[in-house]
């Protein structure tokens, strides 16, 4: 099955697309139009300044949405992604699963993804990945929602 909008190739039951989030059945009322949110606790991202000489944390930059240009610091040691109203960072969309993945540092101090199992299926720079060592400027597609990762300066 292809994508009504982008042609992407879907799994045969998908309602919507993973790419570009389109529906894939009619929908001809307002009750089917999804409106994906994206929201993070304050712990997260306590100020999106950065330090008096450049440095930071290790960070996720929404990329696109609603809320494009926040930046989502990765200050604990696991960091839950999902639409499950507990996870660290909320992507409230059908396009992404309740517990679709996870940020962990490592001993040495990189930051991995690790998909859990999602029915979308999560990205870094366009290729499907169980679980990968991210990289400065590695962009993330989770659901419909585009992160870029940046790497903590010193």
């Amino acid at each position: 099955m292809n994508c009504r909008r982008c042609g992407e190739i879907l799994n045969a039951n998908a309602n919507f697309c993973w790419s570009c989030g389109a529906p894939q059945h009619e929908a001809t009322s307002a009750e089917t139009v999804a409106v994906p949110v994206v929201s993070a606790p304050e712990a997260l991202h306590p100020n999106a300044n950065r330090g008096p000489h450049g440095e930071h944390l290790d960070e996720l930059v929404i990329a696109s949405g609603l809320i494009a240009g926040t930046r989502v610091e990765l200050v604990k040691e696991i960091t839950s992604v999902g639409r499950h109203e507990n996870s660290d960072l909320l992507l409230d969309d059908v396009s992404v699963s309740r517990h679709h993945a996870v940020f962990t540092r490592t001993a040495s101090g990189r930051i991995t993804l690790r998909d859990l199992n999602s029915l979308n299926g999560t990205y870094v720079n366009g290729a499907r990945v169980e679980e990968t060592t991210l990289h400065s400027a590695d962009e993330v597609q989770i659901g419909k929602f585009k992160l870029v990762f940046w790497e903590a300066t010193q």
